[in-house]
């Protein structure tokens, strides 16, 4: 063990002792030297490991961040083509109810135009029939002053034979 030390002491990299000052260290100098040693090793493990554990929560943060952010890419993706989906299995039954739409209004055009047509005939009926009614009106005038005057006629007759027969 000796030998193994002294040969460590001698070719290390930082301030290496020479063969003579390495033989002269006592063992339990030798011991001490080593434990102090080993203490810098843990000391600069632990820090070592305590900066990894660092590291390491950083990238689990960082990854699940990214996570997060993929996730909910994902999905507004997912619902935009679920929706598009949704639009485009509606669009055939829209545009079948739109053309439906459609023949329905232009059936209830023509009807209109027809009943339109309907209405202007009997406007023109209601018009003719009132231009008749005062027609007969005037007519049936004419033909009470007629029979009045024919009545005072007959009358004045029927005089004039009673007067010529008494």
């Amino acid at each position: 063990m000796k030998k193994d030390v002294c040969l460590r002491l001698t070719t290390r990299k930082n301030k290496p002792l020479s063969e003579e000052q390495a033989r002269g260290i006592r063992p339990d100098i030798e011991e001490l030297l080593t434990r102090e040693r080993l203490d810098g090793f843990e000391k600069r493990l632990e820090e070592r490991e305590a900066l990894l554990k660092q590291k390491e929560n950083n990238i689990k943060i960082t990854i699940e961040a990214q996570i997060g952010e993929k996730r909910k890419r994902l999905k507004d993706e997912y619902d935009a083509l679920k929706l598009r989906l949704e639009t485009s299995a509606r669009r055939p039954r829209s545009a079948e109810l739109e053309k439906q739409y459609k023949s329905r209004i232009s059936t209830l055009e023509k009807a209109m135009v027809e009943k339109d047509r309907e209405v202007g005939k009997l406007s023109s009926a209601v018009f003719q029939a009132k231009k008749d009614k005062n027609d007969l009106k005037k007519s049936l005038s004419s033909a009470k002053k007629t029979i009045k005057l024919l009545d005072d006629i007959i009358f004045a007759k029927d005089q004039t034979i009673i007067a010529y027969n008494r």
